[in-house]
């Protein structure tokens, strides 16, 4: 959020208030699995109550998108508008979901630099794309070095637990949001689909003047408000403009009552959307009353967050005596076993010769691809849009995401063998001040 709080276009006209979820940033919190994106909007409630907050524009990036949805839909009176920053699919893409608990693990278990700096890049293809210059990629490293490093992976398990378990929202509960919705995708994310955004447009029919799309053209990051923080800043700044004040007269009235009274209104509106009563008799001061995980997935959770919490803090630290990364991201030295974009290992002298040859062909294949798709784009269908996913597009379902979870259940953690010594080499480690030679003499 530092490239939206620092953009005069925002800063000189609204008071902005960045929002630590109770996993991220400098936030400490006991792990429940109990925690999903319905107990992160209901902690933004609560943060609203206790600041007395007024209504408010709600901006938010990537998978918090979605718990920015919840919380329109919880508490309506609270959100003015929506501005979505590369909406995630509904639930994770295949590829992309795969991929993340084998990183995931890399990352958390690494036992030196290169193998945490490898998980590092791998992730940085996700979320950064081709678009990031190495200065932002060294700041996005050094941010995950200070906040998720292998000392601190129940951290890294719980986000990643929100990432692979979430489920979709219902028709209904889409359809509860009222407020001005605008979504801001890029055009080829690997990891958010746009046509995912435009999925969400038609299903938010509550919207006045329905929502809106725009498109960031020829970008793949997946964060997108860090790698074009300047286009989407004007965006959302356009967005802004044109959306009304809120009512003080209304923001008194909202607050005029106790907690309990404030936090259960938001549990009866997800028990009718729910369809289950029995949710609006939970206690409502706890967000975690607001939770929708189901037993196995909560019992899930936990145990894999309790295995990653086990040994972490002697796991291996990216940091320096002095608490600071030991060196820049961009400071690395490429291993000649690392791929390249077409899956082959070179030398850098035989990658520098072969670059231009390298970037024709990726501009072929591109092409090829761009014509492939405008051609099914204007097929039988009339000029609409395709019926099929297309490759690498598929999303998991959550039969995946329950055998993935029993699978990721018996991952067994790396552990240091230890070496038994015998004989005179288990003296000498027993007796360091006695010389080898009174050991050979005996």
């Amino acid at each position: 959020m530092q490239p939206q709080v620092e953009d005069p276009r925002l800063r000189n006209h609204y008071n902005m208030i960045v929002f630590d979820t109770r996993i991220t940033g400098k936030s400490r919190c006991r792990y429940s699995g109990k925690h999903d994106l319905w107990v992160t909007a209901a902690d933004l409630a609560h943060a609203f109550y206790h600041l007395r907050l007024p209504p408010a524009h709600i901006f938010a990036p990537d998978l918090y998108s979605m718990a920015a949805l919840r919380f329109a839909a919880l508490f309506p009176e609270l959100c003015l508008s929506l501005t979505l920053c590369n909406v995630p699919p509904p639930t994770e893409v295949k590829t992309v979901f795969d991929s993340m608990e084998e990183l995931n693990h890399m990352w958390g278990f690494a036992e030196d630099l290169e193998s945490y700096e490898y998980a590092c890049k791998e992730f940085l293809n996700f979320f950064g794309g081709t678009h990031a210059p190495p200065d932002l990629q060294d700041e996005i490293v050094a941010f995950w070095e200070s906040y998720y490093p292998p000392f601190r992976r129940s951290y890294s398990m719980a986000v990643m637990n929100l990432f692979l378990n979430r489920t979709p929202m219902t028709a209904k509960e889409l359809a509860s949001i009222i407020c001005p919705v605008v979504i801001i995708q890029a055009e080829k994310s690997l990891a958010h689909p746009f046509r995912y955004a435009e999925q969400l447009q038609r299903e938010l029919t509550g919207v006045l003047d329905a929502a809106k799309v725009i498109k960031s053209h020829g970008t793949n990051a997946g964060y997108l408000s860090v790698v074009v923080a300047s286009v989407v800043n004007k965006s959302l700044a356009n967005f802004l403009a044109i959306q009304p004040r809120p009512d003080p007269v209304q923001n008194a009235e909202t607050y005029n009552r106790p907690l309990w009274e404030f936090m259960l209104a938001g549990l009866q509106r997800l028990a009718d959307m729910k369809g289950d009563p029995t949710i609006a008799n939970r206690d409502p001061l706890s967000p975690l009353s607001f939770s929708c995980v189901s037993p196995d997935t909560q019992k899930s959770q936990e145990e894999m967050v309790a295995k990653y919490i086990s040994g972490q803090q002697a796991a291996f630290s990216p940091l320096g005596p002095d608490g600071r990364p030991m060196r820049r991201f961009s400071e690395r030295q490429n291993h000649w076993l690392e791929p390249g974009r077409d899956g082959f290992s070179r030398s850098e002298l035989s990658k520098r010769v072969n670059d231009v040859g390298m970037k024709r062909r990726l501009k072929v294949l591109w092409s090829d691809s761009d014509r492939d798709a405008k051609r099914n784009l204007t097929s039988d269908s009339g000029g609409s849009l395709p019926t099929s996913i297309p490759l690498g597009e598929e999303i998991v379902t959550l039969e995946d995401q329950q055998i993935a979870r029993v699978l990721r259940a018996n991952v067994i953690t790396p552990t240091v063998d230890k070496q038994v010594l015998k004989g005179a080499a288990a003296k000498l480690s027993q007796s360091p001040g006695q010389t080898l030679r009174s050991f050979i003499r005996s």
